[in-house]
């Protein structure tokens, strides 16, 4: 049981341990789990392209938090032991949120092929030639071989957006299809809809070659978050410079008593075994000297990962951590609990407080969440919400598209004097911030009476998809109750007036 160590050492060790978990829960995203057969896939891909001067593209395809980029980072890393990355490849990451324009892309591209030099004042007409030049800097020896090169493009999604070309993608896929350098585009996304995104052009030189990460379905997974637990927040015993085998003795009766399997249990309960320490690389990245945790002494980390263990067998962490998984099961958001959680501890309360922790997930997880981000809105974004809940009460619940929303927000306008006007085009880019933060959600001709098609393709100009408001009635009561920012006539509005 855990009474039977000595509290002291934890007390004076606490500070290590909190700085230790920090790091292991918010940098260490090189460890991936489960998804053999795609973590397989996507080694096979770029060991090829490194090896044999392949090319090849990619789209990893899961939902937020399910470990797409954990998995990518997972695979180079083991790819470093295998070979010599550093001088055999050139790793390109682009993010769609940051290099939509065509011009800061290519210049993020230039700048991590180190060939500022080269380009210097050089002006090129076209994307194409400029991103071909780059490759000619990269050929060396007799037969004028390209170094590889790795491109991940996170967000991919973005680099799609309606109303910019596409010349980043089909440039890159133009490459891989015509074998023109050993190249490998792997892109990121959520989008299970990408391929209508992309242009016709862009379609025809990708390799359609589609990587799904899905939850793992061989867990459940409120198992599956109580070994995590146990994985992020274990400290190994490696880390002393006494470890023995000693502790797994102690610990074996209580390890049966876990609702997961005793194979899943044994990955991270093995002493003998530093899978889920933090590795070398993370510390570096971060600058933290890992010798400082050569600190720590044997009888308090067994205290502590003993401490660990009892909080998994806690029935009111148990039912916290199921009702976790009807919300999410995405796993950054249950890091972030994690991390407020080991926050927290200091040298007066050195263990977590099972009451503290269950608070967190019921914050994270309750209406305060939803009505948190109505209270983030704009005054524009929220009375565009208004808008549409009112109509939507006149119309019986019936989908609405922007300009349904946009002509009931006008009528507002024309009868208050004293609410500024906005330009179309500023209402349109709030409209579509909604969209982004789920405050609304496209519909499907099956959801709707005033179609026969899908609203949701390319086909539909983006004034006339239809959508749906996606928050409850009595959140969006709650936000413009407790809105200290929001003018008087539009509350007047939202709790009297339907026009």
């Amino acid at each position: 049981m855990c009474e039977t160590y000595d509290t002291e050492p934890l007390a004076l060790k606490i500070k290590l341990i909190r700085k230790y978990l920090k790091i292991k829960i918010l940098e260490d995203n090189v460890q991936f789990q489960d998804h053999e057969i795609e973590r397989n896939h996507v080694h096979d891909l770029i060991k090829r392209v490194i090896s044999h001067g392949e090319s090849h593209s990619a789209l990893i395809i899961g939902p937020r938090g399910c470990g797409k980029t954990t998995l990518i980072n997972t695979v180079l890393e083991q790819l470093e032991s295998e070979l010599d990355l550093e001088s055999d490849c050139l790793i390109v990451k682009l993010n769609g949120l940051l290099h939509q324009d065509d011009k800061i892309a290519l210049k993020s591209i230039t700048a991590q092929m180190q060939l500022e030099n080269a380009v210097g004042d050089r002006v090129f007409g076209t994307f194409a030639e400029n991103l071909s030049f780059l490759l000619s800097c990269l050929q060396s020896g007799a037969d004028r071989s390209c170094k590889s090169m790795i491109f991940i493009l996170e967000e991919f999604d973005l680099f799609c957006h309606s109303g910019r070309t596409q010349t980043l993608l089909y440039n890159l896929f133009d490459i891989t299809h015509n074998k023109q350098a050993p190249m490998c585009v792997l892109g990121v996304t959520n989008r299970l809809d990408v391929m209508e995104m992309l242009e016709k052009r862009v379609k025809s030189r990708f390799s359609h070659r589609h990587i799904f990460l899905f939850p793992n379905d061989n867990i459940k997974p409120v198992d599956n978050y109580k070994v995590r637990l146990i994985q992020l927040l274990s400290v190994p015993l490696s880390l002393t410079r006494k470890c023995g085998g000693t502790t797994k003795k102690k610990r074996g009766g209580r390890r049966k008593s876990v609702a997961v399997t005793e194979e899943e249990m044994d990955v991270e309960l093995n002493d003998d075994t530093i899978q889920y320490a933090v590795p070398a690389k993370v510390f570096t990245r971060c600058k933290v000297d890992p010798k400082q945790f050569q600190e720590f002494d044997e009888n308090s980390l067994v205290y502590w990962n003993s401490h660990i263990l009892s909080l998994v067998e806690n029935k009111d962490i148990a039912n916290a951590l199921e009702k976790l998984c009807y919300f999410t099961v995405n796993e950054q958001i249950f890091r972030n609990i994690l991390f407020q959680v080991v926050s927290r501890l200091n040298e007066t309360s050195p263990h977590i407080d099972v009451a503290g922790f269950v608070t967190t997930i019921d914050n994270t997880v309750g209406q305060e969440h939803r009505v948190k981000v109505l209270q983030s809105l704009s005054i524009l974004e929220l009375s565009l919400v208004i808008a549409m809940k009112q109509g939507m009460d006149i119309f019986d619940g019936q989908p609405m598209n922007f300009e349904m929303v946009l002509h009931r927000y006008k009528k507002f306008v024309d009868k208050n004097s004293s609410t500024q006007t906005v330009p179309r085009p500023v209402i349109l880019k709030a409209f579509e911030h909604l969209q982004e933060l789920e405050v609304i959600m496209p519909v499907r001709s099956t959801d709707s009476i005033y179609n026969t098609g899908d609203t949701t393709t390319s086909g539909v100009q983006k004034e006339y998809k239809l959508y749906t408001l996606a928050v409850p009635e009595y959140d969006l009561k709650e936000a413009v109750k407790t809105s200290k920012s929001l003018p008087t006539e539009i509350t007047f509005w939202f709790n009297n007036e339907i026009f």
